[in-house]
């Protein structure tokens, strides 16, 4: 058997894994084969977006439905890519595919070869490639082709060229955008997160006021998984700069406990315990206001080449 051919990264951007998460036989299993996915997709060069990290209906059973909606149409909407897996019936993920559909998110529908998969779901104009596998080393090669199948469509320049003055356009109606979010959502975030009392509103001022970006917050709490103390003391010291006795304060703990806090997170979010500051800056520009400013960036080096 021939060895698959080495397959080019995708371009950054975030892949949001769609896949039924309602009453389930096996939960638990049923998970760890979405954080595979995920795997995969973040070995392609892709920023994974689990739904069951933040509205699962049973770890966060506390969501209102209308919350759970609108937080993953967000993600749907600001994805790169889509990765459904139809091995089990799900509305949500019908759901989900239309919603990429009317945003122009290309899907990737992936079951195992052996399940039947809807023609209506095959027949949506987004589903641009469908993944059928045998085994996990099977996926894997599969679902690695068919990530760098979607990402040649925007390489090989099949999609309409704009002109950088419209992209710069574009990237200042994308800060716009990532800068505010519905109160709901943020609300329901804030409770993801496990924040409340003078924390969340102190979160909930910077967001309003623009120094915490709104979609910023949201992969804090999703994409990092940063929860309670952690994210409150991240965000009190390292985004809105307080000093340590004043985060101390708003936390109800001594600045020791806030000090652990802040290294714990910035482990998470893959920072030094010890970054230094213009470290912490440079990372919260590219990754808290990443899927905008990579878009601007990617675009004007790539016109900058070509023009060389």
């Amino acid at each position: 058997m021939d060895e698959p051919k080495e397959t080019a990264p995708v371009a950054l951007g975030e892949a949001y894994i769609s896949g039924g998460l309602t009453a389930l036989d096996d939960g638990p299993r049923t998970k760890l084969f979405y954080e595979l996915l995920a795997e995969i997709v973040e070995a392609a060069g892709l920023r994974a977006n689990l739904p069951h990290r933040v509205t699962d209906p049973v770890g966060a059973a506390h969501l209102d439905p209308r919350s759970v909606y609108e937080i993953d149409r967000a993600h749907v909407t600001g994805a790169t890519v889509l990765v459904a897996y139809a091995g089990i019936p799900s509305f949500g993920v019908g759901i989900e595919v239309e919603i990429a559909r009317e945003h122009a998110v290309p899907v990737i529908v992936v079951a195992e070869r052996d399940r039947p998969i809807s023609r209506l779901l095959l027949g949506n104009p987004a589903v641009v490639e469908v993944v059928k596998f045998a085994d996990l080393d099977g996926l894997r090669r599969a679902l690695a082709a068919a990530l760098a199948a979607v990402a040649s469509v925007t390489r090989d320049g099949t999609r309409p060229t704009v002109s950088d003055d419209v992209v710069v356009r574009r990237f200042i109606a994308s800060l716009e955008e990532a800068r505010r979010l519905p109160a709901a959502e943020i609300t329901a975030l804030l409770r993801v997160g496990e924040l409340d009392g003078e924390t969340a509103a102190a979160i909930r001022e910077a967001v309003h006021g623009g120094r915490l970006f709104a979609a910023g917050l949201r992969d804090l709490v999703g994409r990092y998984a940063l929860r309670g103390g952690d994210l409150g003391a991240f965000v009190l010291r390292d985004v809105l700069e307080r000093s340590l006795t004043e985060a101390a304060g708003t936390l109800g703990v001594d600045p020791r406990t806030v000090r652990r806090h802040v290294a714990t997170a910035r482990v998470r979010v893959g920072l030094a315990e010890d970054a230094a500051g213009d470290s912490v800056a440079q990372w919260l520009v590219t990754e808290l206001i990443a899927p905008p400013t990579r878009a601007l960036q990617l675009h004007l080096f790539g016109v900058t080449k070509a023009r060389r």
